[in-house]
């Protein structure tokens, strides 16, 4: 899965259990996988100034302080969500999300939002810098986030809906891996299909403890499966297709369908760990 989206994720759903467990040490989270690349994470809030362009305030140099930060600030949920970057294309200037998702920095436009009971609201996005290429333990990249003012993020879908919109496409792009001889793709869509349903990982991989492990077990596996079913990082696992621009067009539109269900799945997976906003009366 792409490397933003992944590490979005398990931030928002560390930040959540912090904030509903604050007595767990959570010995888990500095070694998760989602920082593993990482020279650097820090967190900084975008502040008016009088005269000139807004400053920038550091709020936290590192993952472990800015959760410290957020249980003394008033944070009661962190719900993450995303913009698509395409709804309008312009041809031979615009590129789907999808595709742009394999780059780095393109596909849609990702947020957690950090919010209080009484309504504030702060929008944190990241910017990655290859800042230490030649880290020999493999963490090249510095990621800052920055929040501005915002307005409180909608939940997105139930699980139960999320994990329906997401077999259906898994189903459809495993069916036309396996039409077109794609091995290594039809492998990829069957296994994320299996961790959905709950069952063993048919190409299993070490796991190391995470985020994703304090989630519900219906959550978790809509997660496993979303990441699994990303593909769109690595198209070489189709290998030399050859078809007509009929099948092109039939793969592009199964190709959006699981964009629109992996992104979904992954907002409603890390959604469920935010507590419940308080209801008010009328």
């Amino acid at each position: 899965m792409d490397g933003e989206v992944a590490q979005l994720a398990a931030l928002v759903i560390s930040a959540n259990h912090r904030l509903t467990h604050p007595d767990d040490p959570m010995l888990w989270f500095a070694t998760q996988r989602a920082f593993a690349r990482c020279g650097a994470i820090s967190f900084e809030v975008a502040a008016k100034q009088r005269e000139g362009g807004p400053a920038r305030v550091t709020m936290a140099e590192t993952p472990r302080a800015w959760l410290d930060q957020l249980a003394r600030s008033g944070t009661k949920r962190v719900l993450l969500g995303f913009e698509r970057q395409d709804e309008e294309m312009v041809p031979g200037e615009t590129i789907p999300d999808r595709v742009a998702a394999g780059f780095a920095g393109g596909g849609s436009l990702w947020t957690m939002t950090t919010e209080t009971d009484d309504g504030r609201a702060l929008g944190w996005r990241s910017a990655w810098k290859a800042a230490y290429p030649g880290a020999r333990d493999g963490r090249i990249w510095a990621v800052r986030y920055t929040a501005t003012a915002s307005d409180p993020q909608p939940a997105g879908r139930d699980l139960d809906a999320a994990a329906t919109e997401l077999r259906h496409a898994l189903a459809e792009m495993s069916e036309f891996a396996w039409s077109h001889d794609a091995k290594e793709a039809n492998l990829r869509f069957t296994a994320a299909l299996a961790l959905l349903e709950g069952a063993p990982d048919p190409r299993p991989f070490p796991h190391s403890p995470g985020a994703a492990d304090t989630l519900s077990d219906e959550a978790r596996r809509l997660l496993h499966a979303a990441q699994r079913g990303w593909m769109f990082d690595d198209m070489g696992q189709w290998g030399p297709l050859k078809v007509d621009e009929p099948t092109w067009r039939d793969h592009a539109r199964r190709s959006e369908a699981l964009y629109d269900a992996v992104t979904a799945a992954v907002v409603a997976a890390a959604n469920s760990s935010a507590p419940a906003r308080p209801i008010t009366s009328r």
